[in-house]
């Protein structure tokens, strides 16, 4: 864990800019906000990710979302495809006009997130470096998406066409709930955390059902389930903030590489001490990269590649 005696002086004495709010399970919070900032080059930072995706229609029509213009976007049979006014997308359904359209692709790059309703309400917000594929209307009996890297949904509730969320080889299935998936192929297990309602998870043959506030972890060695998940770590990538607690330094960079679109490198033997802190994603890298260096880590950048040294 992180050494608190040793940088709390420095916290005082260094301006991290933004909102950070670091703390320990004994000391509550430490608010470093308010602090001098002398080191940091705002002409050769690296900005936070933001509302960036691209929309891939049925008939392989690409729409750049971040600088498309407000309203409608494009017409698939009954659907209109409107961006609104916050920057969500939204999929209308016309009643009068029943005809079925192909699959949409929404998918957000590195540096990127989005949000995104889809025809029967469901909610959907992605975060970096993900994808969902989705019918423009559902029609059938199932309610059925594909989703890569990581999703938090809000699953409109109809009891006669269940929700599915496909996800390598496993399926989530749900009548109305909210829940999270993470599955990034760099990551060594997928997570699916529930929040609200119940949840039927398939893989491999075996099914595993969720109540609210446990996670599923698909890991290489078979299906461990957490009763007691700590959701607001979970959620703390949609509502706008890096959560550690006791996180490695590996992990955590990852998560970095993808909101910042960064290469990361190790150099050498790291220590895997756990960090644990809460950071908002809305400040630019250098002062991400600060705190760490506070932390007794070494880094060394070079535009957007980043090297963790020993």
């Amino acid at each position: 864990l992180m050494k608190w005696a040793a940088v709390a002086s420095v916290l005082l004495l260094i301006s991290m800019g933004g909102y950070f709010g670091f703390y320990n399970k004994n000391e509550g919070p430490v608010d470093i906000s308010k602090t001098i900032n002398k080191h940091i080059q705002p002409n050769k930072d690296v900005a936070p990710g933001g509302s960036k995706a691209i929309l891939t229609l049925a008939d392989g029509s690409i729409i750049n979302l971040d600088s498309a213009q407000n309203g409608t976007l494009a017409t698939q049979g009954n659907i209109k495809v409107i961006k609104g006014e916050d920057g969500q997308l939204l999929y209308y359904v016309d009643q009068e006009n029943s005809n079925a359209v192909g699959y949409n692709t929404i998918s957000t790059p590195r540096g990127g997130k989005y949000e995104i309703v889809l025809s029967d309400g469901t909610k959907v917000w992605l975060n970096a470096a993900s994808s969902l594929k989705f019918p423009a209307s559902f029609t059938g009996k199932i309610r059925e998406v594909v989703l890569t890297g990581e999703g938090y949904f809000e699953v409109a509730k109809n009891a006669m066409m269940p929700f599915q969320v496909k996800v390598d080889h496993m399926t989530v299935e749900v009548l109305g709930t909210h829940f999270n998936v993470n599955a990034y192929s760099e990551e060594p297990d997928i997570e699916t955390t529930l929040l609200e309602g119940s949840i039927k998870i398939k893989k491999a043959g075996k099914v595993q059902i969720l109540s609210p506030g446990e996670q599923a972890k698909f890991t290489s060695s078979g299906i461990f389930i957490n009763k007691n998940a700590d959701l607001q770590q979970v959620m703390a990538w949609k509502e706008g903030f890096f959560l550690f607690d006791n996180t490695d330094i590996y992990t955590l960079m990852r998560q970095v590489a993808r909101w910042y679109d960064v290469e990361v490198n190790f150099e050498g033997k790291i220590a895997v001490e756990g960090f644990t802190g809460k950071i908002s994603r809305n400040v630019p890298l250098s002062k991400f990269l600060k705190v760490l260096e506070l932390n007794e880590m070494h880094i060394k950048t070079e535009g957007k590649k980043i090297t963790i040294i020993p």
